[in-house]
């Protein structure tokens, strides 16, 4: 019994052993027109990847997005296009960007939050994986 419990043990070791963790592949970048109060406008969101990695259009990069208070959001679920006819393959060759429309009614600073989540694959060694981040949507309102 001892045996079994020692080598169970061993074996999720193995699989969760320090520093398993994947590197965040892709790091969103947001870039926000002026906007007035009471007034509608919109956040870009633009991506970075880490080299050596490629994303997959199939199933497309996906963003959802948390309402907060004074924060209109006209659309909650965002998704990049499943298909890039400049690719000759499963991947992105120029990664998209997302538009997020938002209506803000009082000035001030505000974060929406959300979930990134996409799909990608390692050059080198072909391994893929999903992988999702927390993200915050800064808008700045006057």
């Amino acid at each position: 019994m001892l045996n079994l419990a020692f080598g169970i043990a061993l074996l999720f070791a193995q699989l969760t052993g320090p520093g398993s963790a994947l590197p965040q592949i892709l790091h969103p970048e947001f870039k926000q027109v002026p906007i007035k109060a009471g007034s509608k406008g919109e956040v870009t969101v633009s991506f970075k990847l880490l080299q050596g990695y490629l994303i997959n259009h199939t199933p497309p990069v996906g963003l959802r997005l948390t309402a907060i208070p004074n924060v209109k959001l006209d659309i909650a679920e965002f998704t990049t296009p499943a298909v890039d006819p400049q690719s000759k393959d499963e991947y992105y060759v120029d990664l998209p960007t997302l538009t997020v429309p938002v209506t803000v009614a009082k000035a001030g600073k505000y974060e929406i939050p959300g979930l990134l989540v996409y799909y990608f694959c390692s050059k080198t060694d072909g391994f893929c994986s999903r992988q999702t981040l927390g993200v915050k949507i800064p808008v700045t309102v006057e």
